[in-house]
């Protein structure tokens, strides 16, 4: 009897080794430069990262949870594998952020309400709702990692930027590839409709991210419009390949490839391509 499951389980088998590789191999990040923010810089950037370093923290407990209960539900045994080290990255980013505000005397915070409303929303229901309130973080976060780097003149600080938009990339990806399956079976109205109220969130949750981030936008000389379109493109491109693997994910086995659309590409200091985010890295890239 064919195992229908298969080829799906390939694709999280990619994800589980990709994120493997990158905690195996720690990104070389400039510690050892002199810190280096000016007064102005300090100002403007200081509570928004300490913001966003918390929110990089999170433990993501309920979310890996709710992946094993999913994870069972496809027969899929490197699913949850998958998002326990994509949640791992996720931290780690977190600790270099943490590490980055301890060199310059910035404290760290315990707790935030913006962190607070993200964190109860992810808890209201289920997995897909936990992944969509995440999504919409983590799209938020490539225009505003490439702002933060502009904000200054730390070489540490833009290191640390670029790197973590290379990652962020491929988690966009990877939460493509989760959404996509757990929407495969769904009649596409539903879709459409649900694509147009994740888009609302987006849009609404831009507006609270100016108005606490807006210094460091506004440092990067960078407008509200140019964050809201840049959140939409790369919502935009998130549904993209999102629809084009549920698409394959209701193939029959054994037409369902692994999706190339599904895999990180790397990318390049200047792209604004939706799903390429910006920065270089010394850390060997994601396999094509």
């Amino acid at each position: 009897m064919r195992d229908e499951a298969a080829p799906r389980s390939s694709q999280s088998r990619f994800w589980r080794d990709h994120f493997a590789g990158n905690l195996a191999a720690e990104p070389f990040l400039p510690w050892n430069d002199i810190p280096a923010l000016s007064a102005d810089e300090r100002a403007a950037i200081r509570s928004s990262v300490q913001q966003f370093q918390l929110g990089e923290g999170a433990s993501g407990s309920r979310l890996l949870r709710y992946g094993r209960a999913f994870a069972e539900e496809i027969r899929d045994e490197d699913f949850a594998p998958a998002l326990e080290l994509f949640i791992r990255e996720e931290q780690r980013h977190s600790r270099q952020l943490l590490r980055f505000m301890e060199r310059e005397g910035i404290p760290a915070l315990t707790r935030h309400w913006v962190d607070s409303v993200f964190r109860k929303l992810r808890v209201l229901a289920g997995l897909e709702l936990s992944l969509r309130v995440l999504v919409t973080a983590e799209i938020i976060a490539i225009p505003y990692y490439r702002a933060l780097a502009a904000a200054t003149k730390s070489p540490l600080l833009r290191a640390l930027c670029a790197q973590i938009l290379e990652d962020e990339a491929a988690h966009l990806r990877f939460q493509a590839s989760m959404l996509a399956r757990l929407g495969a079976k769904r009649p596409r109205t539903i879709e459409w409709l649900i694509f147009r109220l994740h888009q609302l969130f987006l849009l609404g949750t831009t507006g609270v991210v100016w108005r606490g981030h807006g210094k460091v936008f506004r440092a990067a000389r960078q407008t509200y419009g140019a964050l809201v379109g840049d959140s939409v493109a790369e919502f935009l491109g998130l549904e993209r390949v999102s629809r084009e693997l549920r698409t394959i994910a209701r193939l029959p086995w054994p037409a369902v490839p692994i999706a190339r659309s599904a895999r990180p590409q790397p990318s390049t200091s200047s792209s604004q391509t939706p799903l390429r985010a910006s920065g270089t890295s010394s850390r060997n890239r994601a396999p094509r």
